[in-house]
């Protein structure tokens, strides 16, 4: 039955991810299923398009979103469907959702996916051993659910020539822990899971005065900031555990990351190894970052980001 793609929605759109695994469905030539439930569905005309099937699910409690209710109704609709692969975009949401459905259904569930391709059947590649190793799993029959981080795939997938429509009403349980109340942080304005560009600072700060440095940083190349664990455990102002890259905090996977006064500690490595260009910027020369570094500036984070600052500032005007 192909392939499945979970549409999260964000805002008045869609999660890049969405649009990534779609991207990633058209280049291997599937005709994928995006599934949209309760709320996600009001933006559908979003994915015309880019999924050779759209699929709207309404319920009771589906709106807004609940954990038991989507277990309920999406574990109904995968078990009669039997979909050979179903698509999420790593998150909340989907460590909500994705272990408790594969329980329920007794299928496969694969998290930190990084790359998919179709040998014979699919094939996922994922980090092994924090990070220090990699694997291709070759999913070899049955049903898998498979979460993929953010900035995983190109968005550049030829579109379909045409998007059928399908509107399903399920039936779903009652929310168990409904929510008492929803609040949003106006002031991040980047996901940092999503972001595209990560400016993140270590101890080398010396300060929370100066995480503004990697908030400027991170606005002009249209990206998101974050710091170590030691300064949200050390109680920075700003530093709140939202925007911690790590082991215990956020995995992130932009195309450019900036280490700012970090050591490489594998806590933190484990959160960003699969960045794809790291500029790593540190007084010690030894530091374990610059292993991971593509590029390595050996100096004081507080005198080195004012430069890039002043340069970037120049190149944009």
């Amino acid at each position: 039955m192909g392939l499945w793609v979970i549409a999260e929605a964000a805002g008045e759109g869609f999660r890049p991810s969405t649009f990534e695994l779609l991207s990633q469905a058209r280049a291997m030539g599937e005709e994928a299923t995006a599934v949209l439930v309760g709320d996600d569905a009001a933006n559908k005309a979003q994915l015309d398009g880019l999924a050779a099937k759209i699929l709207s699910v309404s319920g009771d409690n589906l709106s807004p979103y609940a954990a038991d209710p989507w277990v309920d109704a999406l574990s109904q609709l995968i078990g009669e469907a039997k979909p050979d692969l179903v698509l999420f975009g790593e998150g909340q949401r989907t460590r909500d959702l994705l272990p408790r459905i594969a329980a329920r259904l007794g299928v496969q569930a694969i998290t930190a996916g990084m790359g998919l391709k179709k040998e014979g059947g699919y094939v996922v590649h994922r980090p092994a051993q924090g990070g220090k190793a990699y694997m291709d799993l070759a999913l070899e029959g049955g049903q898998a659910l498979v979460a993929f981080r953010p900035n995983s795939f190109a968005t550049d997938a030829p579109p379909v020539a045409a998007t059928a429509y399908e509107e399903k009403s399920v039936a779903a349980a009652a929310d168990r822990a409904p929510v008492v109340e929803r609040t949003v942080d106006a002031a991040k304005k980047i996901d940092i899971t999503e972001a595209a560009v990560v400016i993140c600072g270590g101890r080398g700060m010396k300060g929370e005065e100066n995480l503004v440095l990697l908030e400027e940083l991170a606005d002009l190349l249209g990206g998101a900031w974050g710091v170590t664990r030691a300064l949200v455990d050390a109680s920075w102002k700003g530093a709140d555990h939202s925007i911690q890259v790590g082991k215990s905090g956020k995995t992130v996977s932009p195309g450019l990351y900036f280490a700012c006064g970090i050591s490489g500690a594998t806590h933190h490595i484990m959160g960003m190894d699969t960045s794809k260009v790291v500029v790593a910027i540190n007084t010690d020369p030894n530091a374990i970052m610059f292993e991971y570094a593509d590029y390595g500036i050996t100096g004081d984070a507080l005198q080195v980001l004012p430069e890039i600052i002043n340069e970037v500032k120049a190149l944009k005007s």
